[in-house]
């Protein structure tokens, strides 16, 4: 017996439909939304038997939050912007994913590194990993259930199993990006070296992209005898800093205010900062959701983010 739902139940209902075609599946839907997946399945067919307009609360609840973040005022794209430096990484993921091995793009935080990643893994979804790393992962068993993960390689206990089913879901030319790689430890990226070895001792092909900050490439540089087989393995090495930015790229960003050279310059120097091109894109959506996006509006935000 299917449960009847009110019309404001109903309504909310039409919201998760939504949702789920947005994320192109109820499995995922559920995922984003935090809620399980058989829930949400009987909830679509009315045949949920536990507490409904608890369930349905919590739904609502989550739509209102979507809604009102909606609202907020942001007028640049969040889509990927091709700037000097996002293009440039983009180019080098796409040389180590056809020359195989090894490659390294550091940077300063915030100057559009991990976009040029998602770009990446957007135009090339059926060939290419991507994991990212944090402080919590820093042991060899840990990386490697990342990576299990993404393959769908299945889960098991034993490290060396793990690495052998992750092997049996990577192929000749595939790729594996890894962000935020300063987090990675000798004996991580010694295990990511493996694959790549295995690939190149049967004469195929696996690049691996360690994309993060400066450190990685400090990390190495400083300890090059211990980490002397990667450095002989890395095919590409490049470093950016937010000195790089260039003007044309902060028009490219603020598309609305392009041609306003007071702005663009205000802006520009601001990507100079610790704060980069994210920081620089916080600044512009906080004056523009304050209603003041000119000149005194940039400099009012600026000092409310704190930033000199």
């Amino acid at each position: 017996m299917s449960y009847e739902y009110t019309e404001e139940q109903k309504a909310i209902l039409q919201k998760l439909e939504d949702a789920i075609k947005e994320n192109k599946s109820q499995k995922r839907a559920s995922m984003v939304i935090g809620m399980s997946d058989t829930v949400i399945s009987k909830l679509r067919k009315g045949t949920y038997d536990g507490d409904v307009e608890e369930q349905m609360q919590k739904l609502a609840d989550y739509f209102n939050v979507k809604e009102q973040h909606a609202k907020l005022s942001v007028n640049i794209s969040t889509d990927y912007v091709e700037t000097s430096i996002s293009s440039e990484i983009y180019t080098v993921l796409n040389l180590c994913q056809i020359k195989g091995g090894l490659a390294v793009a550091a940077g300063d935080a915030g100057i559009g590194k991990t976009k040029a990643v998602l770009k990446y893994l957007k135009d090339h979804p059926s060939n290419t990993v991507s994991i990212t790393m944090n402080t919590c992962f820093s042991t060899v068993k840990s990386l490697l259930k990342l990576i299990a993960k993404r393959v769908n390689a299945g889960k098991t206990r034993l490290q060396d199993e793990m690495w052998d089913a992750i092997l049996e879901k990577l192929s000749d030319g595939m790729f594996l990006i890894v962000d935020e790689a300063q987090f990675l430890t000798y004996s991580q990226i010694e295990a990511l070296r493996s694959f790549s070895d295995y690939f190149s001792d049967m004469g195929q092909t696996f690049g691996i992209a360690l994309v993060g900050n400066p450190q990685i490439l400090f990390t190495m540089e400083s300890r090059c005898d211990e980490y002397a087989q990667i450095i002989n393995r890395r095919k590409i090495t490049l470093i950016y800093q937010r000195s790089d930015i260039q003007r044309a790229d902060i028009q490219k960003l603020f598309p609305a205010v392009a041609d306003d050279k007071q702005k663009i310059d205000f802006l520009w120097k601001m990507s100079q900062t610790v704060q980069g091109i994210r920081g620089t894109v916080e600044l512009y959506n906080l004056a523009c959701q304050n209603n003041n996006c000119s000149y005194e509006g940039l400099v009012a935000a600026a000092k409310r983010m704190n930033i000199k």
